[in-house]
């Protein structure tokens, strides 16, 4: 049950390593207010960016605790990783250096505004988003039918916002890696996994004996698909925008692949989420 749960522990740790949360580059303070001139990107495609939460940061990817954003799938530049960036900086060698990566553990839908702002701050400007977020958005305790309009409304603006002031930026989205069943199925023998998925709300996958609790599985996919459901919604409203559509679900998941955790993934679960992203990302987008 990865919905980063433990994010608050990794924020606290985070927050005491000097530029953590960062790639390459470092998020800017400060970025442009709809409000003000569109900004125009360069012609070549030189620079990529990611926002969301501690899923695109590296985070505890080394079972360490802090984020190693060379770790990312989406920006980072560990060769093991081979992140989207990577990949793309073989046929477009401007993207060199260019690797933004404004994602903050622990955040929700309601932190991508200022972190999208923050990638337009950045010189050059992104000419790709990549963006990794549900997981903090899922409450588990009742009322997430109800969180699911507000949700699709702050991924809207976001997106309104960057083909505003930055036009033809291009925006991606990935879903939540492998299946609840699938995530049960590897951390269920592990040592402190059945404790890890053992909860009293609607989220719990294991019961205090250690059987599977099949209506809590059930619940929880429900939430994934439903949120996931949304973005490709609103994705499909605006143009330059593309999910992967579902496809991170079929990450085949194994034990080395998770961080000690459970909530975050090891490099190499970061390396096979980075190769799904890449064979869903649009074709002429690369």
């Amino acid at each position: 049950m990865h919905l980063f749960r433990g994010s608050t522990i990794a924020l606290a740790l985070c927050l005491a390593v000097a530029g953590c949360g960062s790639g390459t580059e470092t998020a800017a303070s400060s970025g442009t207010t709809s409000s003000g001139p569109a900004i125009h990107r360069t012609a070549e495609f030189d620079a990529i960016g990611v926002i969301g939460h501690s899923g695109a940061t590296g985070a505890n990817s080394t079972g360490e605790g802090p984020d190693v954003p060379g770790n990312s799938w989406a920006t980072g530049d560990n060769p093991v990783v081979n992140s989207v960036y990577l990949r793309l900086l073989a046929d477009h060698p401007a993207l060199k250096g260019h690797n933004y990566n404004t994602a903050k553990d622990g955040s929700d839908a309601s932190a991508l505004m200022g972190q999208a702002e923050a990638l337009l701050a950045m010189d050059p400007v992104p000419d790709l988003v990549l963006v990794n977020s549900i997981d903090n958005d899922i409450r588990c305790d009742g009322s997430d039918e109800a969180n699911y309009d507000g949700f699709e409304t702050q991924i809207d603006d976001v997106l309104t916002h960057l083909e505003k002031n930055a036009p033809g930026i291009r925006v991606f989205f990935v879903d939540q890696w492998t299946t609840v069943a699938k995530y049960d199925d590897v951390v269920a023998p592990l040592p402190g996994g059945l404790a890890h998925g053992t909860d009293s709300g609607p989220c719990g996958v294991f019961n205090a004996d250690g059987s599977r609790d099949l209506e809590g599985e059930t619940y929880l996919q429900q939430q994934v698909d439903a949120y996931m459901d949304r973005i490709i919604a609103v994705c499909g409203r605006h143009d330059d925008c593309a999910t992967d559509q579902k496809a991170m679900q079929g990450m085949p998941l194994e034990a080395a692949d998770l961080a000690p955790d459970f909530d975050h993934l090891a490099a190499s679960g970061l390396a096979k989420e980075a190769a799904i992203a890449w064979e869903a990302l649009p074709s002429d987008w690369k």
